[in-house]
C-alpha cells in the first residue's frame, strides 16, 4: 500500500509477529489507522519514506480484546471480598452502586479502568454497564475501542431508565454509533434471571436489525442455574434455544455450570463465550469446561470481568491463568495450549468483535501491541508463544496503538494528563470510603 496524503507510514521491519493465529518472523507495514502490509519468510518491505521504522528484539502482536468488563466498577475494586455471587452482588454491589453511580463516575472511573486496559495491552473492551455513553465519551478520548452496552434489568436502572426505555435506548445508541471508529454498540441484558423474556425478545429483534453482539451472563453459579431450571423446567441454553435468542453474535459470559446437551446447542449455534476465571475462581463459581468447549468447536475467548470481581484487568494474565486451570482441571498438559490461550484475546474475541480486530493483517485496523523481549523476566525466548503467555508482563510492553496511533510508551499513557485523572479518580474513592 502506498503512503497516501497525511497519513503516517510505520515500518516493523524484521521481528517477531504474532498475528493472531501464528507466529512468524517477519514485517509489518502501518499506513495511517490500518495495516497496509505484512510480510514473512525473509520478504522485505521497503523503508523509504517511512515515518518511523521499528526493529529489534521485539514480539508484535494484536491489540487485545477484552469481551467481559463492566469498566466503571473499577470504583469498587476489593469492596466486597470473599462472598457468593449472590451475597456480593445483592448485599454489597448493588446497594453501592445505587448510591454512587453516576455519569461522571461512569466517566471518570472508567476511563481509569481504561487506563489500566491500555497499559496491559487492551486495546477494545466490551461493556455492561449503565451511562453507556459517557463511557464511550472516555473511550474516545483516551483513544481505546469501547464496544458499549447499556444494561437492562427488571427494574428501573441507576440511569433511571425503566427496562423498556433501556431497550428504547440501545437502539438509539446502535444508531448514533453505527459508523464511529472506535465506538460500537451490543445489546447488553444482564442475565437470564435479571431479564424478564420478553426483553430479551426485544433486544434481540435490535441485535439481529442492527447485527451487533447480544450481550449477556449466563450459568455463572450453581445457585442461579439451579433456580431457573426448577423455573422454567428447562437449563438456560435449551430456553434460550427455544425462544430463539441464540446465534452468531451471542456473547456469552462465564458459562461455568452447565450441561453437556447445553455444550451442544453452543456449538450448534456458533456461540462464543467470554470465559473470566479470576472472577469465577474468587467468586467460587467454579471452572467452566473450556478445553471441552475448544473440542467441540465452541469460540472461546477470554475476558477480566469488572474490577470488583477480579480486581485487575490484566487480560494477558488472565490467559495464562486459564491455560494453566484448565491443565490442572483436566489433568492434561497438552489442553488449551499457549497459543489457544492467545488466541483467546486476540483473533477469537476479534471473530465477535467485527472489523478484523484481534489480527494482523492487510486492511485490519492498526492495533498493535509492541513487546520488548529482553527483560531478565522474559529472557530467554525459546519459544515465542509460552515466553509471551508464562513469562511476560505489562513492563514488557514498549507500546501500544490504536488505529495507528501511539498510545501507550513506557508504561504511560499519551492521550490524557495522567495525574488529573488519578485526582478525579480519588475524589470518588473518597466518599466510597466513607461509605464502608
Amino acid at each position: 500500500m502506498t503512503k497516501g496524503f497525511g497519513m503516517e507510514r510505520k515500518v516493523f521491519k524484521n521481528i517477531t509477529v504474532f498475528d493472531g493465529f501464528e507466529f512468524f518472523k517477519g514485517s509489518v507495514e502501518v499506513v495511517g489507522t490500518v495495516i497496509g502490509r505484512v510480510e514473512k519468510n525473509g520478504v522485505d518491505i521497503a523503508v523509504q519514506s517511512c515515518d518511523e521504522v521499528i526493529t529489534g528484539d521485539y514480539i508484535l502482536m494484536p491489540g487485545m480484546i477484552n469481551l467481559h468488563t463492566h469498566i466503571p466498577m473499577t470504583l469498587f475494586k476489593g469492596v466486597s471480598e470473599d462472598l457468593p455471587l449472590e451475597k456480593w452482588l445483592h448485599e454489597r454491589i448493588f446497594p453501592l452502586e445505587a448510591k454512587f453511580i453516576s455519569a461522571k463516575m461512569c466517566n471518570i472511573c472508567g476511563m481509569f479502568g481504561m487506563a489500566e486496559l491500555l497499559r496491559s495491552g487492551v486495546t477494545t473492551f466490551s461493556d455492561m454497564y449503565f451511562f453507556e455513553e459517557d463511557v464511550a465519551l472516555a473511550a474516545k478520548e483516551i483513544n481505546i475501542r469501547a464496544m458499549i452496552g447499556e444494561g437492562v434489568i427488571n427494574f428501573p436502572s441507576p440511569a433511571g431508565r425503566t427496562p423498556e426505555q433501556t431497550i428504547e435506548y440501545t437502539e438509539f445508541l446502535a444508531n448514533k454509533y453505527k459508523d464511529d471508529e472506535l465506538i460500537s454498540v451490543c445489546c447488553a441484558p444482564h442475565s437470564p434471571y435479571l431479564t424478564h423474556e420478553s426483553y430479551l425478545l426485544k433486544l434481540k429483534e435490535i441485535s439481529d436489525t442492527y447485527k451487533i453482539p447480544f450481550h449477556i451472563h449466563m450459568a455463572e453459579s450453581r445457585f442461579e442455574v439451579e433456580n431457573y431450571k426448577a423455573s422454567t423446567g428447562k437449563t438456560e441454553f435449551e430456553r434460550f434455544e427455544e425462544l430463539g435468542l441464540l446465534s452468531e453474535r451471542f456473547l456469552a459470559a462465564h458459562c461455568v455450570n452447565l450441561a453437556e446437551i447445553e455444550l451442544e446447542i453452543m456449538s450448534r449455534n456458533k456461540v462464543t463465550v467470554a470465559h473470566c476465571p479470576s472472577s469465577n475462581m474468587k467468586l467460587g463459581s467454579g471452572i467452566a469446561k473450556v478445553a471441552r468447549m475448544v473440542e467441540m468447536g465452541i469460540n472461546v475467548a477470554v475476558a477480566t470481568d469488572g474490577s470488583a470481581s477480579n480486581n485487575n484487568l490484566n487480560l494477558l494474565a488472565e490467559a495464562e491463568l486459564v491455560s494453566k486451570l484448565q491443565k490442572v482441571d483436566r489433568r492434561d498438559p497438552t489442553v488449551f495450549k499457549s497459543i489457544d490461550a492467545l488466541k483467546a484475546v486476540t483473533s477469537n474475541a476479534g471473530r465477535i468483535a467485527g472489523r478484523n480486530l484481534g489480527t494482523i493483517k492487510t486492511g485490519a485496523p492498526a492495533d498493535l501491541v509492541l513487546i520488548k523481549t529482553d527483560s531478565y523476566e522474559m529472557s530467554p525466548v525459546y519459544e515465542p508463544a509460552s515466553a509471551l503467555l508464562y513469562a511476560s508482563s505489562h513492563s514488557d510492553i514498549q507500546a501500544v496503538f490504536v488505529a495507528g496511533k501511539k498510545v501507550v510508551e513506557n508504561g504511560h499513557i499519551l492521550t490524557i494528563d495522567e495525574e488529573n485523572l488519578k485526582k478525579e479518580f480519588l475524589k470518588f474513592v473518597s466518599k466510597v470510603r466513607e461509605e464502608i
